[in-house]
């Protein structure tokens, strides 16, 4: 393969890191901070909600590019025979894409579906539920396994051990 091809896909794989991690976290500290200063039912903590909804897809999307640009990358460049690509792969698949799926369904679809209506004054106890679980597990989880894969995964590409 050309060389500007594994170049343009390395700065859509970078681009889509940036994207994937940054403009979520942004909208998520908004939500965070206007969550408890202006009060859950406040309509700039909802709009806020609608916004961070619109991040994820942001996000997914990114993460989705983040992916298939890496696949190329490995599948015309490197090859999938280097342990650091192994590693990558196997942090990868058993930490990031299992909390990217569930990170999807409560957030653009469970989460999209309680904020799709205009201004709330209450949530059902499903709906409540669906926040607590998002609020607490799923972005618990994020905060925790995000940083430590994604800085672990920067040690394997940048040292590229051979283990």
């Amino acid at each position: 393969m050309p060389i500007e091809f594994f170049v343009t896909l390395k700065i859509i794989h970078i681009g889509s890191l940036i994207f994937w991690l940054g403009p979520s976290l942004g909208a998520w500290f908004c939500l965070l901070s206007l969550r408890k200063y202006g009060g859950e039912f406040s309509s700039s903590t909802q709009k806020i909600y609608q916004v961070f909804i619109k991040m994820l897809i942001v996000e997914h999307i990114a993460f989705i590019t983040l992916l298939i640009s890496g696949f190329g990358m490995a599948f015309f460049w490197f090859g999938f025979h280097q342990a650091w690509i192994q590693w990558k792969l196997l942090i990868i698949l058993l930490f990031i894409v299992p909390l990217e799926i569930i990170d999807i369904w409560y957030g653009n679809i469970k989460m999209a579906r309680i904020f799709s209506s205009p201004e709330r004054k209450y949530y059902t106890s499903d709906e409540t539920q669906t926040l607590v679980v998002y609020h607490r597990y799923v972005t618990g989880a994020a905060i925790i396994i995000i940083p430590i894969a994604v800085l672990s995964i920067f040690w394997l590409v940048i040292a590229k051990p051979n283990f």
